[in-house]
Order: C-alpha cells, then sequence, then structure tokens
C-alpha cells in the first residue's frame, strides 16, 4: 500500500505530464468501447431490416434501365413465375410515401399495397381487427391496416380500437379495418410499423398509381433450390419482357439471404478496422507510458540509489515504477469510459445504430491496464536493477 502511496504522490509533482502521457490512452480505451457497440447496433440493425424475410426470400426490383426506359416487371409476371416449381409463392409489393390523416392528426407514413397472403409472407399479426381479404382486393375496397406506428402517431396508441373509424390520403377516405401488431423489423426498405397497408389494387388505383415503387415478393421451395428459383425466374422473366441475348435486364433479383450475409460481413470488417484504429492507438499510449516512464526513471536515478543505500529492496523500486505505469494506464482507461458513455449517450440521442454493451467497458479497462502493465515494465525494471554506487554519482 505504502508502494502505491509513493506512486501516486510522484505522479502527482507532474499532473500535465501524467494527462498528456495517458492521453493516447484515453483515446484508446474511448475507441474499444464505442466500437463494439457500434459493431453490435450494426448487426442488430441488419437483423432488424430483414427480420420479417425468410432465407428463401427473393425480391424482384424494378429498375429503371441504362438507357432510361421504364422496366416492364408487374403484376402480370406473377402466374409465369408460378409456373417454375422452384418458386412456391409470388406477391407483388406497390409502396410509396404519403400524408395521412385520422383523428385529430396527420403523419407521412408509407403506403404498401400488396395481395392479402402479405399477412402469412411477413407473418403479420393482428393488435385490432381484421386482415384485408381476396375479396377486397378484386373489388378495390377503400380498406386499410394501420401498422403499430402509424396507429401510435395518429392515435396515440399502438393497438388503438380505432377500428371501424376512417382515414384520409390524399383526398380519398379510407375505412380502418385492423391495427397490426409492432414488428420492428421491415421487408427490405418497407417498414410494416410504418406503412398503412392496403389491397394491391387499390393502391395502385386511388393512392400510388404508377408513382409508386413496385416489387415482386417470391418464396423459392426451399433453401437448396434458391439459386435455382433464381435462375428460372430470371428465364421467365426474360421470356415475358422479350430481352434477347446481350440485352440489359430491366429487373433486379436480390436473394435476400445473401444479402443479410454481405451486410453482416461488411459490418464485422467496419468493426474489425476500427477497432485495429484502436488498438494502434493504445499501442502508441502504451509506447508513450514506457518513454515518459525512462525519463521518469532518469530523472530519479539520484533518488533511487539514496533508496537503495538505505535497504530498499530490487522487488519495491520495481512495484513503485511499476505501479506508476498502472496508474497512469488506469486513469487513461477510466477517463477513456466515461468518454465513451457520454458518446454513447449523444450517438443515440442524434438517431445513430449504437448498443449498450456493458462487456465492452470491461474488456476495455482490462486490455487497457494490461497495455499499461506491459510497457511500464520495462523502465521499473531497469531502475530495479540501477547500482547504488552508479547512482549516487549520477548528475
Amino acid at each position: 500500500m505504502k508502494t502505491v502511496e509513493l506512486a501516486w504522490k510522484s505522479l502527482k509533482k507532474n499532473k500535465l505530464r501524467s494527462f498528456l502521457t495517458s492521453l493516447g490512452i484515453i483515446i484508446g480505451a474511448a475507441t474499444i468501447v464505442l466500437v463494439i457497440e457500434m459493431g453490435v447496433g450494426a448487426a442488430q440493425k441488419i437483423e432488424e431490416q430483414y427480420s420479417n424475410m425468410s432465407v428463401t426470400t427473393i425480391l424482384v426490383n424494378a429498375p429503371s434501365t441504362a438507357d432510361g426506359r421504364r422496366s416492364k416487371v408487374s403484376v402480370d409476371d406473377i402466374k409465369p413465375l408460378l409456373t417454375s416449381p422452384y418458386i412456391e409463392s409470388v406477391i407483388p409489393q406497390l409502396s410509396g410515401n404519403m400524408q395521412v390523416s385520422g383523428g385529430q392528426e396527420s403523419y407521412q407514413a408509407g403506403i404498401l399495397g400488396s395481395y392479402p397472403e402479405l399477412k402469412e409472407s411477413a407473418d403479420i399479426k393482428m393488435a385490432r381487427g381484421k386482415f384485408f381479404t381476396e375479396e377486397d382486393e378484386k373489388n378495390h375496397n377503400k380498406v386499410a391496416v394501420l401498422g403499430a406506428t402509424v396507429a401510435e402517431e395518429l392515435y396515440g396508441d399502438r393497438r388503438a380500437d380505432v377500428v371501424g373509424q376512417t382515414i384520409k390520403i390524399g383526398r380519398k377516405t379510407f375505412d380502418i379495418i385492423g391495427v397490426a401488431e409492432y414488428k420492428g423489423g421491415s421487408i427490405g426498405p418497407i417498414s410494416i410499423d410504418n406503412s398503412v397497408i392496403m389491397p394491391y389494387s387499390t393502391a395502385y388505383r386511388y393512392v400510388l398509381g404508377q408513382k409508386g415503387k413496385f416489387n415482386l415478393n417470391m418464396q423459392a421451395t426451399s433453401v437448396e433450390e434458391l439459386d435455382l428459383a433464381m435462375e428460372e425466374a430470371a428465364r421467365i422473366l426474360r421470356k415475358q419482357h422479350n430481352i434477347r441475348p446481350g440485352m440489359i435486364d430491366d429487373f433486379r433479383l436480390r436473394d435476400m439471404g445473401a444479402n443479410v450475409q454481405s451486410a453482416k460481413s461488411s459490418a464485422r470488417t467496419m468493426s474489425l478496422l476500427l477497432g485495429g484504429v484502436g488498438f494502434v492507438v493504445l499501442l502508441v499510449g502504451g509506447i508513450g507510458i514506457m518513454n515518459v516512464m525512462h525519463i521518469i526513471v532518469k530523472e530519479r536515478t539520484k533518488e533511487i540509489g539514496i533508496r537503495k543505500a538505505i535497504g530498499a529492496k530490487r522487488i519495491y523500486i520495481l512495484l513503485q515504477f511499476l505501479f506508476e505505469a498502472i496508474i497512469l494506464s488506469a486513469f487513461g482507461a477510466l477517463v477513456g469510459v466515461i468518454i465513451a458513455t457520454i458518446a454513447y449517450y449523444f450517438m443515440q440521442k442524434y438517431g445513430m445504430d449504437v448498443v449498450f454493451v456493458w462487456w465492452a467497458y470491461g474488456l476495455s479497462v482490462l486490455f487497457t491496464v494490461a497495455i499499461g502493465v506491459f510497457f511500464g515494465y520495462q523502465p521499473a525494471l531497469n531502475a530495479s536493477h540501477l547500482k547504488p554506487v552508479d547512482t549516487l554519482r549520477y548528475e
């Protein structure tokens, strides 16, 4: 305990130097915590984004072609695609954003038009009322199912009992027939919670028309036949759209399972790169501690000689200087995790994808102190091996 006290008093004599020595450690410790929290946040965001899609989901997007022509992907492609033995189901999705009014509030919500099969495909559970039916689709009925977020924004409650009431989208009035349970996920870029869901024919005729973003949601019969399903889908769509060999496709197939893995891999790579930066900063900080400790040993050579001459053991000399290095690194770790905590709350406040990870703080402190011990040991060892005769003569 006396050794720790001596080490602390020694560092207090030159506060500015001690702080500057710890600066690299502070930055490194904070970086490690934030990298882990951002990495976990990115992984959770990816999981959330694709949570409503199975690994057999294939999205058929309808981008504009290179020469500006509009894609021919439409509901007319559904029947031909279903002739493939590798494709289990195909439903259309027409989406866009519109101002929705209900109760006393207005909200910029997503509009999602699809077939009744969307309920099963996206695993939508109802908090109130029911989902629309095949009859609603055929008759273009002006009915709507509210996503949980839309219900909360318009009526103040995710599970609001508003079945039978009406909402306005543009100048059109729609009957609310149900409110969906909160899901927390999306179908690719489309958020279920933030959408007003209605029959495809209704969305096309009364709300979005040709301005809506169209795509097809396909399900392969199994994971093993996913590649075959994509090949078959591409062949059928080329035939349907009269795309000859050498011509550019007017559709894009996205294997959602592969997209999830690719997104996760990118997030891991970014986390590793940022973690590497944090590690390098810590190493630089550790080297700074070692250099300063060598300087301190030089400055206190005569003091070391006096202590040895009056009987101080080698181990006490070593421990004193080692504790100085440990205190510097522990101080840096403490300040670093405090800065990381403050940064975490600011990042959350401004909508960044970060998740509080308690073990990241322990790992950062442990790793930082280990760096201090590693780089502080050599100067401390040198100090303990100095000979009293040489040190007393040192000027």
